[in-house]
């Protein structure tokens, strides 16, 4: 198994990509792939402006692990 794939298998995500990618971040403790950081923000972003989790119509474009991150990073402030 490559270097790419082992990293890979730290984010939840990784499983859809082709390819893989091939850099990973971390955010707040969990190692993700750029794709998920960048959803993170937005829906970090998305819920600063509500002020409050955003609706389910909202939410829909985000997945779960997504939100879940985001949810334990608000539940720590």
């Amino acid at each position: 198994m490559s270097e790419y794939q082992e990293l890979a298998k730290q984010c939840k995500c990784c499983t859809k990509h082709v390819p893989l990618p091939t850099v990973m971040k971390l955010y707040n403790g969990s190692v993700v792939c750029p794709t998920t950081l960048q959803n993170i923000i937005e829906y970090q972003r998305l819920w600063d402006s509500f002020g409050s989790r955003p609706m389910g119509s909202i939410r829909k474009h985000f997945s779960e692990y997504v939100q879940q991150i985001v949810e334990n990073t608000i539940d720590k402030k």
